[in-house]
């Protein structure tokens, strides 16, 4: 992620993040493909954007989708939130990451 400034787009405070990323929940597995979309929006109405990221390969096709919190410094990997075909309320296999973003 870049952040944006009054310039445009800067690296300063540039972060990448991953399943294998600390805070972040799970593991990176083959064909998870994390990352494959996200979406910034304001999810817990507090004025700053949070990242949705998904993974429609998690768990064998299952899918989950990862919500990181905006915090006044930046994205936070505390307190992350995973919705998966359970929290959902959706059927194993449905590949939650394409059907919440794409």
């Amino acid at each position: 992620m870049l952040r944006g400034s009054p310039g445009g787009l800067t690296t300063t405070g540039a972060a990448r993040y991953s399943q294998d990323t600390t805070g972040i929940p799970g593991s990176a597995e083959f064909n998870d493909v994390f990352g494959s979309q996200v979406r910034l929006a304001d999810y817990n109405r507090d004025g700053k954007a949070d990242l949705a990221v998904s993974a429609p390969g998690e768990n064998e096709d299952n899918g989950a989708v990862w919500q990181l919190r905006a915090t006044s410094g930046g994205l936070s990997t505390s307190g992350i939130s995973v919705y998966g075909p359970m929290e959902c309320g959706v059927s194993s296999g449905s590949g939650i990451g394409e059907t919440l973003l794409g």
